[in-house]
């Protein structure tokens, strides 16, 4: 049957309606299907990030990431024993999805230049649960402004 129709003065014509009802089927059913199915509420994730704005942001979430950051500094050996937060003044952006970028000061003691205060910037990444609990935090990373400032 399948070498009647190769040898056959009809096989062009066959080859030409077989391409064009695989193109009118991708058109027409399986194209539609991915759009719908993107389009779905299965691929967007939900959340309370959500209901957040991006950009500057000050609310009792990014108190927490502060305190997150801070406690993270010290306990990871990243400042000095005699490091000391002097006050609560703090930057912070929201990035999305539970990501914030927090900037604050340190005051450190440098031995030649004595009571000295430095800038630095904490990504700081928040799972789910309470906002008081290290354990729902994941630090990506911390830096120090090389300048200090008085």
């Amino acid at each position: 049957m399948i070498q009647k129709l190769t040898q056959s003065k009809f096989s062009l014509l066959f080859l030409a309606i077989f391409i064009v009802s695989l193109y009118v089927m991708l058109n027409k059913v399986v194209v539609p299907f991915i759009i719908n199915a993107t389009d779905s509420s299965l691929f967007v994730e939900q959340g309370k990030e959500e209901d957040e704005q991006l950009g500057q942001v000050s609310n009792e979430r990014t108190t927490a990431a502060l305190a997150q950051c801070r406690t993270s500094m010290k306990t990871d050996g990243t400042l000095p024993d005699k490091a000391s937060f002097a006050d609560d003044h703090y930057e912070a952006w929201a990035l999305g999805s539970g990501s914030y970028v927090i900037r604050s000061s340190v005051s450190v003691t440098d031995p030649e230049k004595g009571q000295i205060r430095k800038l630095f910037a904490c990504k700081i990444q928040y799972k789910q649960g309470d906002i008081s609990d290290i354990n729902n935090w994941s630090i990506m990373g911390i830096d120090f402004n090389t300048d200090e400032y008085n």
